[in-house]
């Protein structure tokens, strides 16, 4: 018995003209995480922004061991993919979360969360976040080395 299954049923039978995009990774930038949204040391690499028809931007982030970003919400949500080394998520009032390589985390849009390295090991996660009306995040203030050490932080308001 043969079964057919259209993955796409509205996906266009053409490209309508527009061509493939490549992205060469030697002709993007890494940049240094802004001390003001991120403790510790983190490299942040842009993969790709919205444009045309895709809504969402793309990120490859590394944290050096003990790294981490501070207390942030994203208007449309976040999907983590990890990448390599050991990491923790944490969204507030709820335990810390382990993380390791081909781990995926979706933070539901709006809800306060922090993530980054382990106290012992870095961490790189591609970070896909949609935006609302332009705007990808809401930071809010830095993880303290308390919040960071235990295992259930509360932000503060």
């Amino acid at each position: 018995m043969f079964f057919e299954t259209n993955l796409a049923p509205n996906a266009p039978r053409h490209a309508r003209g527009e061509k493939l995009s490549i992205s060469a990774a030697s002709k993007r930038a890494t940049i240094t995480g802004a001390k003001a949204y991120f403790t510790g040391k983190v490299k942040v690499a842009m993969l790709f922004a919205p444009q045309g028809p895709r809504t969402f931007s793309g990120a490859s982030v590394s944290f050096e061991p003990g790294a981490r970003s501070a207390w942030h919400s994203h208007p449309a949500g976040q999907t983590l993919v990890v990448t390599a080394g050991a990491g923790w998520v944490q969204m507030q009032g709820q335990p810390r979360r382990d993380l390791k390589p081909g781990d995926v985390v979706w933070t539901p849009p709006g809800v306060r969360h922090w993530h980054g390295a382990t106290d012992s090991s870095a961490m790189t996660h591609l970070a896909l976040q949609g935006a609302v009306d332009g705007k990808a995040v809401n930071w809010f203030e830095h993880v303290s080395d308390a919040q960071y050490a235990a295992r259930q932080a509360r932000a503060s308001r």
